[in-house]
């Protein structure tokens, strides 16, 4: 099964080319779209941050409102609606980060750096509200346009084995699709029986 036959949204990253040497203004900043509306973007902007093994992600806010007013009457909650970036760690670029050849890459050969190129160079999740499930998205680096370098791609619903079977035998509806994952409880261990003396 190819996965443009599953629903897809849009997303799209973008150099924050108004950052114009502000520190505090996000490096990147974009649209992203949910499989069932693809055609209703939300903005989102994304600020850089360092996990702990030293490779850098971006976070930020997706603004949720639909118009002035709506913007200037809620507050955003925390933990919602939040976009957050990485490089694909599986993907072997042709260049390294400071935009030199990547040896590495130089090494394959030409199938296997057709295959590396095919691979999206950013992966990306959607956390939306408790009710919502969270969206995964993928983007390919483009052309720079006159703006600088960008990247774009599709938004999915992570799918289960059976959501995937239901897709091959017969299209189901949205909601159906867009269901929250169950979510298992915890196995209790012995250390946390306190019912034995």
């Amino acid at each position: 099964m190819s996965k443009t036959e599953q629903p897809q949204g849009n997303f799209k990253m973008n150099l924050n080319f108004r950052r114009n040497g502000n520190d505090k203004a996000p490096p990147i900043t974009g649209t992203i779209s949910a499989p069932e509306q693809p055609d209703v973007a939300y903005a989102f902007s994304a600020f850089e941050q360092i996990d702990k093994s030293g490779e850098p992600y971006w976070i930020g806010p997706v603004d949720m409102n639909r118009s002035m007013r709506q913007a200037l009457n809620t507050q955003p909650q925390r933990g919602e609606h939040f976009v957050a970036i990485r490089e694909n760690g599986f993907k072997l670029f042709k260049t390294l980060r400071d935009g030199s050849p990547n040896p590495a890459y130089a090494e394959l050969t030409e199938e296997e750096q057709a295959h590396e190129d095919s691979k999206p160079a950013f992966w990306a999740s959607w956390t939306r509200s408790p009710d919502e499930p969270q969206i995964r998205a993928s983007a390919w680096e483009r052309d720079a346009n006159r703006y600088g370098p960008w990247a774009s791609g599709n938004t999915q619903y992570p799918m289960t084995k059976e959501e995937v079977a239901a897709l091959k035998v017969g299209k189901p509806d949205a909601k159906t699709l867009n269901a929250a994952e169950y979510k298992p409880q915890p196995r209790r261990t012995r250390d946390d029986d306190h019912s034995r003396a």
